[in-house]
């Protein structure tokens, strides 16, 4: 098939990210016709702050290269493969906007989180959480990594606080659906940081 990769540099040979290669080179070579898509999975919180806000959401923005069905993994420090046969099964930008919304109601409970342009009571403090992802990928150490920043702003659009983030999540075995599970779990982190954040800046400003 003309599109297949060339050898897999050896320091791959050895650890998860190789597996998770071979299943994706090999889904290409037998010419599958049906793609694997993938959602990522929903957990629930093990923090909960009683911040009472309204809280909005806005669309995650996420890189070019990531910005495609596929799902992207590291070959080494400066080569992405983005998988032909295992995919996203909805927009990873609205996915990643829509888990965090999901994250942050459950740890603020007491707050109104909605995605942005929705409608949030006026008699209560609103802010704005705006989030850029850089890298959101299987990584050739054998890892998922969730990589961006963050930024928390006031009902005015004056920023409050911004803080950068990696969250690194190992791979206990090869294949995309652990891979997946990851890269969920690595987001699920980027909720919790971001959660303490807020409860913490509201109690601040009182």
């Amino acid at each position: 098939m003309n599109n297949a990769r060339p050898l897999i540099p050896s320091p791959l040979r050895s650890g998860a990210l190789f597996g998770l290669l071979m299943l994706g080179l090999t889904a290409c070579a037998s010419k599958v016709d049906s793609p694997t898509t993938y959602m990522l999975p929903t957990t629930v919180p093990e923090q909960q702050y009683s911040t009472t806000l309204g809280l909005a959401i806005a669309p995650v923005s996420i890189s070019s290269y990531l910005d495609n069905e596929g799902i992207v993994m590291e070959l080494n420090d400066i080569e992405v493969y983005q998988a032909r046969q295992h995919l996203w099964a909805e927009d990873i930008g609205k996915q990643l906007q829509q888990q965090l919304q999901q994250q942050l109601a459950a740890s603020l409970p007491r707050a109104q989180v909605v995605l942005k342009g929705q409608t949030l009571q006026s008699n209560m403090p609103q802010r704005e959480v705006r989030v850029s992802v850089s890298r959101f990928q299987g990584s050739y150490d054998g890892s998922a990594i969730a990589q961006g920043q963050w930024q928390l702003l006031d009902a005015k659009g004056q920023l409050l606080k911004q803080q950068s983030f990696k969250l690194e999540q190992p791979l206990t075995r090869d294949g995309y659906p652990t891979l997946v599970r990851a890269l969920g779990a690595a987001w699920d982190k980027v909720a919790s940081e971001l959660a303490t954040a807020v409860a913490l800046a509201s109690e601040q400003e009182r």
